[in-house]
């Protein structure tokens, strides 16, 4: 991944640091791994994965709804019911609302027979959604049908008891996968007080310190770029963003800054197609066009309150990272951005819009101008491009997740699971992207997505992402031996710091 030596046959490692690059003839070793022809590239850069949200939404420590018929949701849940205890809560995760059977969505009576007793909690794949039964609504003094959007949303998921072995164990089970994918570094895009209600706490603010007592202990085994997370899902506020910044956490310090950094702020400023919540020029099925979910009781209010928060964000010399996905909402960003650069000019800020699902060309122009990012999820693409198909037509779906207009706009394209909302492997990211006609990228862009651009997204390049000298020693092993097979090959080796941390043997 390195332009300027593309290709060699061997790599000298010393301590945590790549010390020769080039012909491997003649060389001698502490220990020698044979490669035998297959490829070695640097470890992937997961530039935008909840990591201790994905540990929370899996088994032991949740249910796995990723059901196609909410009549085998419901056997799921019932059989998590058998096994639980008196009135023990039952999580689950993963259903989607395009992708039942049903074709409806589900309601609290859909799990009330199944559990009576005990309260269930059933988060949607993308982390917008809940589904609720009655004894879990009765808890938390919400009332409806039983699907939770942002606040009510949190009102619930607040009640579910912390795991056991609290954060530290979630974390060193996921890293630790997370290293069997070759992922050596990635993104944690929002901890802080707005989190608390999010994928289980795993959002909330007691994840940094677990990070930085697993960095100070040796055991991190990946580097964690962190946005810290001011405000809920529903709604960020000028105020939460200012007591935010006048006091920044201090869990990491004395943490060295190449395992956890904390470098910036998330700023979520829609919601998602599906739901109905992202803000779109184009009309719904419903008639509506969705929202900013910035505080605010008008367009222009929301409008206001969102350009108050970057300028903030940005005059503190923090990079901002915004959920926006609808095209006005994405309108909406980006023309702030531009305005704050304008007026506050400050050198490689590297701002990025996270999602930017429909950016529009004009968008992407000035991002690319402005030397800023996009942080694209390929596999929600294709996850989604049925029900976006529905919703506002083939033309729209098209132009969605737009990886080749980026790219051709300059602007910086870095590509990312968003696990849990999707697995965290990365093959499936880059075959997405590969197999694309018209926003489609070539095998050396989308791997690029996944390494070198997450690099620099995390203003990181001069040191990690590519296998050069005094790069560091993060590299993992494809089973593959031509690139054109690297999609379907297993990762077989990983290298974390000079150490290998992960072997399929």
């Amino acid at each position: 991944m390195d332009p300027a030596r593309p290709y060699a046959t061997g790599v000298a490692v010393r301590g945590g640091t790549i010390a020769h690059v080039g012909d491997a003839a003649g060389w001698t070793g502490t220990e020698v791994v044979d490669l035998r022809g297959r490829l070695l590239l640097p470890g992937i850069n997961d530039s935008h994965l909840h990591a201790c949200g994905y540990g929370l939404h899996r088994p032991p420590f949740c249910l796995d709804v990723a059901a196609g018929s909410i009549a085998e949701i419901r056997e799921r849940v019932a059989e998590a019911v058998r096994r639980a205890r008196p009135g023990e809560w039952i999580r689950g995760t993963g259903w989607n609302p395009g992708q039942l059977a049903e074709h409806r969505l589900p309601t609290k009576a859909d799990l009330d027979d199944v559990a009576p007793h005990h309260p269930v909690v059933l988060q949607d794949y993308s982390g917008h959604e809940t589904w609720a039964n009655s004894k879990a609504l009765e808890l938390a003094g919400v009332t409806g049908d039983g699907l939770l959007h942002h606040a009510d949303q949190g009102r619930v998921q607040r009640l579910v008891p912390a795991p056991a072995g609290g954060m530290i164990r979630v974390l060193r089970e996921v890293v630790a996968e997370l290293n069997g994918h070759g992922i050596t570094s990635f993104t944690e895009p929002g901890l802080g007080p707005g989190g608390g209600e999010l994928f289980a706490g795993g959002m909330g603010a007691s994840v940094l310190p677990a990070y930085a007592e697993l960095a100070r202990a040796g055991e991190l085994t990946a580097r964690v770029s962190v946005l810290g997370l001011p405000s809920p899902m529903s709604g960020a506020s000028v105020a939460d963003t200012v007591a935010y910044l006048a006091d920044l956490p201090k869990d990491l310090d004395g943490v060295d800054e190449r395992l956890v950094r904390l470098l910036g702020v998330k700023v979520f400023a829609d919601g998602i197609p599906p739901s109905e919540t992202a803000w779109m020029r184009e009309a719904y099925p419903s008639g509506g066009h969705g929202s900013l979910c910035t505080h605010g009781a008008t367009d222009t209010e929301r409008v206001a309150e969102l350009d108050e928060i970057l300028r903030l964000i940005h005059m503190a010399g923090l990079q901002v990272g915004v959920h926006a996905v609808g095209s006005r909402s994405i309108d909406a960003v980006v023309d702030t951005l531009a305005a704050v650069a304008r007026e506050h000019p400050r050198d490689d800020a590297r701002h990025y819009v996270i999602h930017g699902q429909y950016a529009s060309k004009s968008a992407l122009a000035t991002l690319g101008e402005l030397g800023y990012g996009i942080n694209l999820q390929p596999v929600l693409q294709r996850l989604e491009s049925g029900t976006t198909r529905d919703m506002f037509g083939p033309e729209a779906a098209e132009r969605e997740w737009p990886a080749r207009s980026a790219l051709d706009a300059g602007v910086l394209t870095a590509c990312s699971s968003d696990a849990p909302v999707t697995g965290p492997d990365w093959r499936a990211g880059v075959s997405a992207l590969i197999a694309r006609d018209g926003e489609g990228i070539t095998l050396e862009e989308a791997l690029a997505a996944y390494t070198t651009a997450g690099a620099r997204q995390d203003f990181a390049e001069t040191w990690k992402g590519t296998i050069g000298e005094g790069m560091a020693a993060d590299l993992f092993v494809s089973g593959a031996t031509d690139t054109a097979d690297l999609v379907a090959a297993p990762v077989e080796l990983t290298v974390f710091d000079g150490r290998i941390v992960w072997s399929r043997t």
